[in-house]
């Protein structure tokens, strides 16, 4: 059973809103996979876990040895992964294939339809976080790309993991990626890995969202408590001024993901 747990703080002109892990979706439809759907997701359909704005999909997948999501099509969706543990192998329809570790990203725009597999070639299991967003038009051509970062780069900083297409956030402590692959949204996507009580004060923008991921660890934003898995949805509701948010890491760090995109 799902549970429906979830906490909302209201703040001057934001909105908070908790998505404990225990809340998400545990889905094991076949030996080498266990899913954990933050969005309605394959057969599972919840009417108020569509999507937050252009984001649609959070899926945070384990997956066994030398096994994996063979070939299949998708169209008309920015898909990209970040791989938390373990090596995610990735072969297409444009002749790509590569095998990248911890800390990499892995981005497919589907566009006109594209088709790819993702594997564990290995023999350890492998998590990553597998999201999708709409695009902000339709029938791009396809394309793939990827890029490999050493923990240093994400270390008590935000790394911009993947840009969208308007201008980035003016946030302090920031690895920007130049030539980073741009996705066809008005979003941009960052990670930061953190030691014990490390802060990040970043603001969102006027009639902006941002969707919160605790990948490890756990931190606490704006005095929400978030632990390993949790989320949290943050919405200005302003039109007019900036929401300050701060980023606290735990007392055993943290690992986090967030998701920068224009407010729904």
């Amino acid at each position: 059973m799902v549970s429906t747990d979830t906490a909302s703080s209201s703040q001057p002109h934001g909105l908070l809103t908790r998505k404990p892990a225990g809340s998400l979706e545990v889905s094991k439809p076949t030996w080498w996979l266990e899913s954990r759907f933050h969005f309605s997701f394959a057969g599972w359909h919840d009417p108020d876990r569509m999507n937050f704005g252009a984001l649609r999909v959070v899926n945070d997948d384990l997956v066994k040895g030398k096994a994996g999501f063979g070939r299949h099509p998708h169209r008309d969706f920015e898909i990209f992964s970040y791989i938390v543990d373990g090596k995610l192998s990735h072969k297409d329809s444009l002749g790509n294939y590569e095998s990248l570790g911890r800390g990499a990203v892995q981005y497919l725009s589907a566009g006109t339809g594209i088709s790819h597999a993702e594997m564990n070639d290995d023999t350890e299991p492998t998590r990553f976080l597998q999201i999708w967003l709409s695009p902000d038009k339709r029938g791009v051509e396809p394309q793939y790309g990827s890029r490999e970062h050493e923990t240093e780069a994400r270390h008590n900083r935000l790394l911009h993991l993947l840009q969208g297409n308007t201008p980035a956030p003016t946030w302090k402590n920031v690895n920007e990626q130049p030539g980073a692959d741009c996705l066809h949204q008005d979003a941009h996507v960052y990670v930061s890995e953190n030691d014990p009580n490390v802060v990040h004060d970043i603001s969102l923008g006027p009639k902006r969202q941002a969707y919160l991921i605790c990948i490890e660890g756990g931190l606490r934003a704006n005095g929400v408590e978030l632990k390993m898995r949790d989320a949290l949805e943050v919405v200005n509701t302003s039109d007019s001024q900036s929401l300050d948010l701060q980023l606290a890491s735990g007392s055993s760090g943290s690992h986090f993901m967030i998701i920068e995109m224009a407010r729904a």
